[in-house]
């Protein structure tokens, strides 16, 4: 599973049949929540389009870490969202992080 982005789109590739794309200028929502998972817990971000769509990616997908790296320069999110993020609960309801 991987994640690939740039300035204008996020392109997720889950397997060799299925994939998906969004525009960020679509996206009116982006939210993170953190589940238990073996052995652990799973990380994921949730982007929400204006038509309805909505895409998840998680922090077991390759390009996780150069996403969260480059967010910031797509959309205005609040400071230290990543840590806030990080350092969520799982299980807990979902931490939002821009809504347009």
């Amino acid at each position: 599973m991987d994640i690939q982005f740039d300035e204008r789109t996020l392109y997720v590739k889950y397997d060799e049949d299925i994939d998906n794309t969004i525009f960020w200028e679509d996206v009116t929502h982006i939210a993170g929540y953190k589940v238990y998972a073996y052995p652990g817990e799973a990380t994921f971000l949730v982007f929400k389009t204006m038509e309805g769509e909505t895409l998840e990616v998680s922090d077991e997908m390759s390009g996780w870490l150069e996403l969260l790296g480059g967010l910031h320069n797509i959309f205005k999110l609040p400071a230290g969202w990543e840590e806030q993020l990080a350092d969520s609960e799982p299980d807990a309801e979902d931490i939002v992080f821009y809504t347009k």
